[in-house]
Parts: structure tokens; C-alpha cells; sequence
């Protein structure tokens, strides 16, 4: 006999699983009912044995008709409110309130609660003939919550079809106008391999999206790889939980169109396994790529924390704060508790002032949405709070929750309950006391959970947030990673569509010396003169502004965007200006905005980013983004992380990018809009190595190799001291008066003291010391968040440091700015290196910091001449016929300089030759400054230059002659 390969088996595989769990089989014909699109015995059946009293009430007041009537009123909710409502809510009539669905109680407060939820009955209809007429259309699953229909079921066996199938039967077999399809809450189409869902039919417009545990369904030894849905997913339990804490209906301010929400996969387990397993004093970091729908599960995260209760029927948690700059959660919050919990004021917004989240925290408001930046305020404002539990939820976990920032939040929130007797048995003084105390509440976190939510962690904070595991690697506690969201279809990939140019200049030197500087810092200021000169900036503003005009514009359906990233807030204001005019030189229907913090100085005017843009009152540069004719924006250091604009298709880059801000750079233009198919990344900054090597740890699981080494902290401070400008004596002294509020000028006293041994040290030692300090600073400040420290002379280190980092004198020589007046460029010119797409690979993982080289290391000094060569061999190239000045332009220049024609006038050609470069560059930057129809780009073939500067002396002496 062989083994039953049909879809049918399949079938009874799943039903005979839920009926050992629970669940009812009923029959389509014998239960159903079309018209009402109910399981009406059941729905009765549930009514009557829970709400006995509630339904002789009803049948008083309709005797025989109580049943009619009681069906009519509860098909009107179902048809106006929805089926979600209808279960959360019931309803009434005739003086009774009807439930139609108890949720599974999260404590033992109310023993009936839970007799109520054992009444509910979960039952399954196998091939459930829906449609209302004879030999109707059929659906190979439909579960039921008390009668009521909540989620279908198309079954493809990928024996013979496979999961496709089943989505293009939704699409095209099943008309979306049909009741069963308007009830139910969700449609899961279902093979032996995938699953997908979709909560809203619309015929073939129907999206169906992932429900699955990655990118492939992990292997399940003697059962099918979805099985999961059945054995977890429709368990009475979880679907209870789903009912009740998850599924909500989610309104489009636009439209006013209500959709289902139910959670994607990840979603879902990453809420469940964070509330089973959470406990006051954990941390949990969760890795969720863009697109991992966030906003979301950061939501349902806050909500069920908020309800999780121990097993003495106590809170965990008596407050959940949320913290994160995006107002989407705020709204989210808001709109989804309500629609959860069916009760205001759970979720309060802290947008006002640091006394309003005092307050809240002191009357301990259930969830509050607030910014990292007011924590630090709130300091002085909350010292005896009551011992409460909190849950930390953060929104992104940047650099800045790893920072003193982070230490000051948990100041805030720890309960500075230690038992101190242990600890202060070997303190002299009140001093050390009160300093140990303060290390305690930085590290006292047995009352706060954290729940760091990332697409990129860094080492930090892997090391802060994630779980250790036995080979002493940290991980996220849960992930969704770059490439399951990119292959899913929830981000683009912005790495397919990659286009390089190359930059290529030739510098020359206009002075007759050969003074020295140092190598790498004169490179830095040739290359920041070279990118900020205006042949330069025009010359890559017409390549960008000309591809936008004549690609990215039409682009999702002519809706597309572009962001040029540019390297600093002063080429952002000389690219707006070089744009604002190309544009209105050509026409183009296009206007640009540029963001920038602060203002900018250039040419004696003042720039800020509203004289630059000139918007309307009131009118964000995120707003008017969204409008037409607003199409580029040009950023320098905002808009770089947390923008979310989907409708931005093109990313203009002229910036060095790397590491963990390369990739939230560029995802700026990854996400997803309708028409929206692909992106394009445009660099003239970048190698691709480098992009894909900033990408791999991200592109799948991230996780650091192991831990900061405390160790490194004693070591640093060995080092610190062994350069003897001040010992331990020094720094007790000097904490001491600190914490004691001595007067400033004997602080003062101290560390000059330090300063002066410091200034005696040879440059060599200067520079090894402040790096060790520096390290010190930075493991110390890190560590202190992480680990017990009842080492009191690190602290007190921490301190004294902190105060002589300000004190110390600057050692390094700035940059040698002044080179700029001795060179010229001779020519520049963008080459387009192809587009090419990057595939990321690789393990993810991330070092540990180190305490790094603190060792000196002499600068090279290089001759002005040589330091120009270098760079010209890196970027110089070949140019051609077209790229060349016209001779007789540049004559008639240098003949109307007065100085030239002075010189010539007194001195001899032989002197006025020696000479003659400096004006005949400054002509070349005259050349590219006019920005000229004729205009040509300099040659930098040394031959030609040189019969090109020997011609043009020769005819300036000839026309001179002739005056």
C-alpha cells in the first residue's frame, strides 16, 4: 500500500491534530449557515451555557422570537462594527449584554474568569461551501470562535501544487464581496513547505505577505515543515491571544479605509518569547531589520508587558516607557491600545517639558512615550520615587544609549536598594560612600528590563543589550534580518543598483618654495580645497541634477525623490546654491531643500537652513518633501538616520561612508511604495569594497565575538600612572574637594599642577598618555553600565580624569590650512565607473574594543611638491581635446592683468618667466569660476601645459611690444 499523497491528507493531517487539541469538526452543510455566514447551534450553545441569566433576560423580553431577534441584532454588529469588535466588545439588547468571546485571564484575581474562558468552543469546518447558491465555491478551512468565522485556510500540497496556487485561488476564485471573506480576520494560503497571509481580499490586487519563520520553513522530523500554524499558531491559547491582545483594525488617515492587522510571524514570536521570558533587572536586544514593521511590534510589545502579572497576581511591570523620536509610535500607541484594551489614558505622550515625565513617573501612568533627550532633566526632579518596576523600551539603539546619557536614565529609574554594609566595610569616608553609591545606581538594574529594538547593533550594544552565550559571544534575543526583509519584499535592496563615478583632479604648486607639512593632514586639506572648489561642485551638481531630470523623475509613476548626501554643512550650502542655479539656468521644473543644523559662514554671508529654503510657515522640510515641485533634498548629517520617506527612489552620495553609518545611510531609499521597483545609489565618494564590507555584518545575523575585557581597565590605569605626572594621592585629593564642593580655584590648583608635569614630557609621551585617557574614559564609562564595580578608585579615576582631559593642552598640530594659498588645481574632471550590484555575505560578527594602540607615532613630513604628485598619481588621468582651455581667452585675460603688465613693464622676461605660473593659474581658477558656454576643463598632460604656458608667454610679449 503506498503513502497518501493528496491534498486531502494534508488536510485531515491538520484537522485531526486541532480535534486532539480541542477543537470541534463540523460539517458545511449540516452547521453552516450561508445567510448569516454563521455555525448558529454553536454560537447558541455558548451563549446559553455561559451567560445563562443574560439570555432568560433577553427571552422575557422576545419569548419565541428571542432566538431570531437575538441572530438579527448580532449579524447588524457584525456587519457595521466587525467580527474583531463584535469579540472584544459583544453587545446589547433588550437590557443584556451578550459576550461572544471571554479572553484567557494573564492573572488569578478572578477565578470565574477563567471557568468563562474554558466555555468558549473552537471549532473547524473542512471544504466549507460559502457561496449561497447550489455546488458553490469552497474553502478547505475555516475556524470558528463560538460560531462566529475568524480565518480561512487554502491547502496546497507542493506534491501537486504548491503554495502559489493557493494565493493565485484567492486572487482570481474567490470575490472579495463574499461575507465569509468580510468576517474573517485573516487568510492564510498554506502548502507543506510556506505560508502566506493576507487580512483584506481585493481580488487580484490582494497582497499576501510572509508568515514564516524565515526564508525557508526550518525541517520538523516526522511532520510538515507548516505544522507550526496548527501546533502553535491555532492552539486555543495563542488564537485566544490573538483575539485579545494582537489583531485590531487599523484606519488610513487618507483613505478611511479599515484593514485587519494581524502580525507577521516574527512579529508575534518575537512579543511572545520576550513577555515568557522577561523578568525585571534583563535586557533583551531585538534585531529588526527596516521593514520588519516595528512601530508595531514595539506597540503589542508595550501593551502585553503592561499586562504581564507574576504568580502572585502582581504587575512585573508598573510602567512601561517607551522611548524614541518617531511620532508613529506615539499615534500607534494610542490607536492600537484603545482599540486593544477599550479604555483611555493608558498610553500618555511626554511632549511638553521634564517636569511632565516627572510627574508621570512619580504617578506612575501606565505606558509613556517620551525622547531619550529629556531623561538627564528629570534627574534632579525624581529622587525618593516609590520602588517600581519598569520596562525600557528603545526605539533604535543608537551610540547615544551607550553613553553617560545612558547612565544618567538609569540614575533615574534604578531603585538604589543595595546592601551596602558588604561594600562599605573598606570605605575611609563619606566621600567614597556617597561615590559608591552613585556606581550602584548606574549598575542596580534589578528593577528595570530593557528592550532594545535595532537594525544595526553595534559591539556596545550587543555587549549592553544582547544575551550571552556559552562561548562568551553576545547575540540579539531575537532577529529579522536585511536579507529576509529585502527577500520578502518589505525593503528594496539598495545595493542592486549601484553606480560609482570616479574623481580625477591635478594640482599644481603656485609658490617657488618647497616648504614640508605633514603628509596625511596637508592629503585631508588638498582634498576638502579640491571637493569644496566651485568647478568641482558645479561640475557634479550638472551630472546629478541632469540625471534626476532625466531618470530618476520618472520613476514611480513621476513621484520619485532624491537625497544628495553631501560631506560637510558647507558644501550642502554651496550645493544648494550650485543647484538653485543650474536648475533656473535650465528651467527645470524642480525645486531643492537643504538641511543643516545650525549656521554656516561663507563669503561673509550667513546661511541657515530656513533663509536657504524659504518655506511657509509652519511648513517642516518633511512636509513640503512629500510635495511637488520639492523633489531633491541636500543633507549634511540629517535626514542620514530614522527618515522614512518610501516615495525616495535616488541617493546622491558625495561623503566617505562606512561601518554601521554606511548602511543607515543608504536605507534611507530602501523603502517601499506602490510603483516603486527598484533604487539607485550614486557615488562619487566610495569604493564598492567598502560599501559591501560595512553591509555584511548587518545583512544577516549580527553578534560580537566576546566581551570587554574588564581587565583592560587596571591595565590602562597602570599605564596612566606610569607616566608619573600624578598619583593616587593626587587624584583622592582632588575628588575629594570635588564631591565636597570646595571653590573652583583650588580645583583649579590641583590639576595645574598635573598640567605642568604633563607640558615637561617629550611630545612622544604626551601623545601615548591622552590616548591611554581617552581609552580609559571610554571602557570605564561603558563598563560601569554592565558590571558591579566595587573598585572605588576606578571611579574616582573616571573623575579626575574626566576634569584633566579639559585641563590638558592640545598636541597635535592643526591642519595646515594655510597650504590651500600655495596650490591651484589645474584640472577635474567625473568619470562614471559603471553601475554594478553588491551582494553582502558573511558571518556578521563584531570585534570587542580594545584598549587600543596608545603608542605615538611621528608624522611624516613631506615636501609640498611630492604631497602634490601623490595625490595627482591617486586621482589624475588623461584628458582629452575637449577638457582644454582656448588659448586666446586666456591671452586676453592675462594681458588685462594690471600686475602682470607691471611686471612686464619692469623687469625682464627671464624674471617675469620665473613668475609667470602664479597668473597663469589664477586665470585657470578665473576660467572655472565663470562657469562660461566656451568653458574648458585644464589639461593635465605636463608636456602640453608647458607648450601651452610657453605660447601664451611668447604672445603676451609679442602684443606687448605692440602697445
Amino acid at each position: 500500500m503506498t503513502t497518501n499523497t493528496t491534498e486531502k491528507q494534508f488536510q485531515n493531517d491538520i484537522i485531526n491534530h486541532l480535534e486532539s487539541t480541542g477543537y470541534i469538526r463540523r460539517n458545511s452543510i449540516q452547521n453552516y449557515e450561508k445567510i448569516t455566514c454563521l455555525d448558529p447551534e454553536l454560537t447558541l450553545k455558548f451563549v446559553k451555557s455561559t451567560q445563562h441569566k443574560k439570555w432568560e433576560k433577553f427571552k422575557k423580553a422576545y419569548g419565541e422570537k428571542a432566538e431570531q431577534k437575538f441572530f438579527f441584532r448580532l449579524v447588524n454588529e457584525i456587519e457595521n462594527k466587525g467580527t474583531i469588535h463584535v469579540l472584544r466588545n459583544g453587545f446589547k439588547d433588550a437590557g443584556a449584554y451578550f459576550d461572544l468571546f471571554y479572553p484567557q485571564p494573564n492573572n488569578n484575581r478572578n477565578p470565574d474568569l477563567f471557568e468563562k474562558f474554558a466555555g468558549n468552543i473552537f471549532s473547524v469546518i473542512d471544504e466549507l461551501e460559502y457561496q449561497d447558491r447550489e455546488h458553490g465555491n469552497r474553502l478547505d478551512l475555516v475556524i470558528f470562535i463560538n460560531g462566529l468565522p475568524i480565518l480561512t485556510v487554502e491547502l496546497k500540497d507542493t506534491f501537486s501544487q504548491g503554495v502559489e496556487n493557493a494565493i493565485k485561488q484567492y486572487r482570481q476564485d474567490r470575490d472579495p464581496r463574499e461575507k465569509i471573506f468580510k468576517r474573517c480576520l485573516v487568510h492564510f494560503a498554506m502548502s507543506d513547505e510556506k505560508i502566506y497571509m493576507a487580512t483584506r481580499l481585493e481580488g487580484p490586487k490582494t497582497r499576501f505577505l510572509p508568515f514564516n519563520k524565515g526564508l525557508e520553513n526550518p525541517l520538523v522530523k516526522n511532520d510538515y515543515k507548516t505544522c507550526y500554524l496548527y501546533n502553535d499558531i491555532l492552539q486555543i491559547n495563542k488564537i485566544s491571544k490573538l483575539i485579545s491582545n494582537f489583531i485590531y483594525i487599523e484606519k488610513d488617515d487618507k483613505t478611511k479605509k479599515e484593514t485587519p492587522i494581524f502580525p507577521r510571524y516574527h512579529q508575534m514570536d518575537c512579543v511572545n518569547l520576550l513577555l515568557a521570558d522577561c523578568m525585571p533587572g534583563d535586557n533583551y536586544l531585538i534585531e529588526h531589520s527596516a521593514g520588519s514593521g516595528k512601530s508595531k511590534t514595539i506597540a503589542w510589545l508595550a501593551h502585553g508587558l503592561i499586562n504581564k502579572f507574576n504568580p502572585f497576581d502582581e504587575r512585573v511591570y508598573d510602567m512601561v516607557i517607551v522611548v524614541s523620536d518617531r511620532r508613529v509610535i506615539d499615534k500607534q500607541l494610542q490607536e492600537q491600545v484603545k482599540a486593544i484594551e477599550k479604555v483611555k489614558g493608558i498610553v500618555e505622550v511626554i511632549d511638553e517639558d521634564s517636569k511632565q515625565l516627572a510627574e508621570a513617573l512619580q504617578t506612575g501612568s501606565n505606558i509613556v512615550v517620551t525622547t531619550l533627550h529629556k531623561f538627564p532633566f528629570v534627574l534632579k526632579e525624581v529622587r525618593d520615587m516609590e520602588l517600581r518596576n519598569y520596562a525600557v523600551i528603545i526605539d533604535e539603539a543608537h551610540s547615544s544609549q551607550t553613553g553617560s546619557l545612558s547612565r544618567k536614565m538609569k540614575q533615574v529609574l534604578s531603585t538604589n536598594s543595595l546592601d551596602e554594609a558588604e561594600i562599605l566595610d573598606d570605605v575611609d569616608d563619606d566621600v567614597e560612600e556617597e561615590l559608591l553609591r552613585e556606581i550602584e545606581s548606574f549598575r542596580n538594574l534589578d528593577n528595570i528590563s530593557f528592550f532594545a529594538f535595532t537594525a544595526t547593533p553595534k559591539g556596545k550594544t550587543l555587549e549592553m543589550f544582547g544575551t550571552m552565550n556559552d562561548l562568551g559571544e553576545f547575540w540579539p534575543f531575537h532577529r529579522y534580518t536585511m536579507k529576509q526583509a529585502i527577500e520578502e519584499g518589505f525593503i528594496l535592496d539598495v545595493l542592486q543598483h549601484y553606480l560609482t563615478y570616479g574623481t580625477y583632479f591635478n594640482l599644481v604648486k603656485t609658490i617657488e618654495d618647497d616648504p614640508e607639512f605633514e603628509e596625511r593632514k596637508a592629503k585631508r586639506v588638498l582634498r576638502k580645497f579640491v571637493e569644496e572648489h566651485p568647478h568641482a561642485i558645479r561640475l557634479k551638481t550638472e551630472i546629478m541634477v541632469d540625471h534626476f531630470v532625466n531618470s530618476t523623475k520618472n520613476k514611480i509613476n513621476g513621484q520619485a525623490r532624491a537625497m544628495l548626501v553631501t560631506r560637510s554643512r558647507l558644501h550642502a550650502v554651496l550645493y544648494k546654491k550650485a543647484f538653485d542655479k543650474y536648475i533656473k539656468e535650465n528651467k527645470f521644473p524642480l525645486k531643492t531643500l537643504v538641511a543643516f543644523t545650525g549656521e554656516v559662514k561663507h563669503d561673509e554671508k550667513k546661511y541657515t537652513e530656513n533663509s536657504m529654503n524659504k518655506l511657509p510657515e509652519k511648513k517642516t522640510i518633511e512636509n513640503a518633501f512629500e510635495e511637488d515641485p520639492y523633489r531633491i533634498l541636500i543633507v549634511a548629517n540629517k535626514y542620514q538616520t530614522g527618515f522614512d520617506q518610501p516615495l525616495l527612489h535616488t541617493m546622491y552620495v558625495d561623503k566617505s561612508l562606512n561601518g554601521v553609518a554606511a548602511v543607515q545611510t543608504l536605507s534611507r531609499v530602501n523603502r517601499i511604495a506602490k510603483n516603486k521597483n527598484d533604487t539607485l545609489i550614486l557615488d562619487f565618494a566610495n569604493e564598492t569594497d567598502t560599501i559591501l564590507k560595512a553591509f555584511e555584518p548587518y545583512y544577516e545575523t549580527t553578534y560580537l565575538e566576546e566581551g570587554t575585557d574588564p581587565h583592560k581597565l587596571y591595565e590602562l590605569q597602570d599605564k596612566l600612572l606610569n607616566y608619573q605626572i600624578f598619583d593616587e594621592g593626587d587624584v583622592d585629593e582632588f575628588v575629594n574637594a570635588y564631591m565636597k564642593d570646595y571653590k573652583q580655584p583650588e580645583l583649579h590648583h590641583i590639576m595645574n599642577q598635573v598640567k605642568t608635569e604633563f607640558e615637561d614630557l617629550e611630545k612622544e609621551d604626551q601623545v601615548g598618555f591622552k590616548k591611554a585617557l581617552r581609552r580609559y574614559q571610554n571602557i570605564y564609562s561603558f563598563l560601569s553600565q554592565l558590571m558591579p564595580f566595587s573598585d572605588v578608585n576606578l571611579e574616582k579615576l573616571f573623575i579626575f580624569n574626566k576634569f584633566l582631559n579639559k585641563k590638558l593642552p592640545t598636541i597635535n598640530d592643526p591642519l595646515p590650512f594655510n597650504i590651500r594659498e600655495d596650490v591651484d588645481m589645474d584640472s577635474y574632471k567625473v568619470v562614471e565607473g559603471g553601475e554594478t550590484s553588491i551582494d553582502p555575505v558573511g558571518d556578521g560578527m563584531l570585534k570587542p574594543p580594545s584598549g587600543g594602540d596608545t603608542g605615538f607615532r611621528e608624522e611624516e613630513k613631506e615636501k609640498l611638491s611630492q604631497i602634490i604628485q601623490d595625490l595627482n598619481d591617486a586621482f589624475g588621468t588623461d584628458f582629452t581635446d575637449d577638457d582644454r582651455v582656448f588659448l586666446e581667452r586666456v591671452k586676453d585675460n592675462l594681458l588685462g592683468n594690471e600686475e602682470l603688465f607691471n611686471k612686464m613693464k619692469h623687469n625682464s622676461p627671464e624674471n617675469v618667466r620665473a613668475v609667470f605660473d602664479k597668473y597663469f593659474n589664477q586665470e585657470m581658477t578665473g576660467l572655472l569660476n565663470s562657469n562660461m558656454d566656451f568653458y574648458k576643463r585644464v589639461v593635465d598632460n605636463e608636456k602640453l601645459r608647458d607648450k601651452l604656458k610657453v605660447a601664451l608667454f611668447n604672445l603676451l610679449y609679442e602684443d606687448f611690444a605692440k602697445k
